[in-house]
């Protein structure tokens, strides 16, 4: 069996890598591109119940400087919905039975990675505003934000929150990016390889 005939099969089984000349074939569901599929979706998932949880503290905190930055992260987390789903039909429409496989892998890899790239850098903003919305969002709870942040203790106490947060937060998330998406990625850039040997 070629690879090309390997792909054509795809809708019974998935080819993941050959190996000696020959293709090895497992379900679809262990498919790096599948399994890739699936993480998105799960990331999507996510961001939609945080989402939810940020529009309901913006319409239930009466504060304005508090709802002004829920009111962002609103927005900063309907982007990176935007940017998930983006990805996500990009990787469903290459992953397809009928065209160039090796031409869609590469689409699929690239895709992926500069996805990830993106939001990499992104975050490295993203973590302060989030660590400063929940600063006073724990204030609000019991004090007026404004009066509070008034005291230079406050002021520097959320300074070091941030100092502490930012980059736990960051690491975190490539830990997590890491688990999701590394060993499906290191599998997908395996294939490619092997496939350009190959020819």
């Amino acid at each position: 069996m070629d690879l090309h005939e390997a792909w054509k099969n795809l809708d019974r089984e998935k080819l993941t890598k050959p190996l000696r000349g020959e293709i090895e074939i497992r379900t679809a569901s262990k498919h790096p591109v599948q399994r890739l599929i699936k993480s998105f979706r799960y990331a999507l998932g996510f961001i939609i119940v945080f989402e939810a949880m940020f529009i309901y503290f913006l319409i239930s905190i009466p504060q304005p400087v508090v709802k002004i930055f829920l009111a962002l992260m609103v927005v900063v987390y309907a982007l990176g919905f935007m940017a998930n789903y983006r990805t996500l039909r990009k990787i469903e429409t290459h992953f397809v039975m009928d065209s160039n496989f090796k031409d869609s892998l590469q689409i699929i890899y690239e895709s992926t990675k500069t996805s990830l790239a993106f939001q990499r850098k992104a975050w490295i903003f993203i973590y302060p505003l989030a660590g400063t919305t929940g600063f006073l969002l724990g204030l609000s709870i019991k004090t007026d934000v404004v009066e509070v942040m008034q005291s230079t203790r406050n002021i520097i106490a959320l300074v070091i929150t941030l100092a502490v947060i930012t980059p736990m937060g960051y690491y975190l998330a490539v830990w997590l990016e890491n688990l999701s998406y590394g060993k499906y990625l290191i599998q997908l850039e395996t294939l490619l390889t092997e496939m350009n040997q190959a020819e």
